[in-house]
């Protein structure tokens, strides 16, 4: 199990918080993510910066980007978007569209992804064959993280494609996917809670591949937040192992 970080964009006045998330690398932490809140526009401004903030103050950790298409905003915008976001990365993007987004806009992005021509009819976009500019870096798609109501689209590659979830909103028979793709579990993390035990109980019972621990969940003391970053830091060997 591999652990990471993760914390939401909210708009003016983040930058403490961009700036606690850059920090996470270096104190062990292997992935770090920016979740735009709702009303955030994701690729116009907060969360697509603030991901790409992250990724030129991180050398290998994965940045990972939890947000809803924009409403209005076509799905080969996006897919430049996020192309570009994984480039800016050297190929260590992981989005995790929320269930806002539709299957047919998802299918429309990873077919742009892979660089080459192709027309779409749908009932919402129709478009005639074009190729979509740049390719990201990681082939054939960028990670891409669904919720578990979320259908896998049928251009996902099982092995580049997981679920994401909250700690506590899975079912305890949930584990290991039989087709390969994996679970990323977001945990709440408060200073005063019992670490060992609960990630204890979350590998047992749901085997996830990845720990995205949430300092304090959004309860706005940043200093707070801080500092359980840093003491769960201290212990990511231990629980990791």
């Amino acid at each position: 199990m591999k652990t990471g970080l993760i914390d939401e964009a909210r708009g003016p006045g983040d930058q403490p918080r961009v700036q606690r998330l850059a920090e996470a690398e270096a104190q062990g932490y292997q992935a770090v993510w920016v979740s735009v809140s709702p009303g955030t526009e994701p690729t116009a401004g907060q969360g697509l910066f603030a991901a790409a903030y992250l990724a030129e103050r991180t050398a290998s950790a994965r940045v990972g980007l939890r947000s809803a298409p924009p409403v209005g905003l076509h799905p080969l915008r996006l897919a430049e978007d996020l192309a570009v976001l994984d480039i800016v990365t050297g190929g260590r993007l992981d989005w995790a569209p929320t269930d806002a987004a539709s299957p047919e806009c998802l299918d429309v992005i990873l077919r742009a992804w892979r660089g080459e021509p192709f027309a779409h009819e749908g009932e919402q976009y129709a478009f005639p064959e074009l190729t979509c500019l740049p390719p990201p870096v990681q082939r054939p798609h960028p990670g891409l993280w669904l919720g578990p109501d979320h259908a896998r689209p049928s251009a996902a590659v099982a092995q580049q494609t997981g679920r994401l979830a909250q700690a506590g909103s899975v079912a305890a028979s949930a584990g290991p996917e039989p087709d390969g793709s994996g679970l990323a579990l977001v945990c709440p993390l408060l200073e005063a809670g019992d670490w060992a035990t609960e990630v204890a109980q979350w590998r047992e019972r749901l085997e996830p591949d990845w720990l995205l621990v949430w300092p304090e969940a959004g309860a706005g003391d940043e200093a707070l937040a801080a500092r359980t970053q840093s003491l769960f830091a201290e212990r990511i060997d231990d629980l990791s192992a």
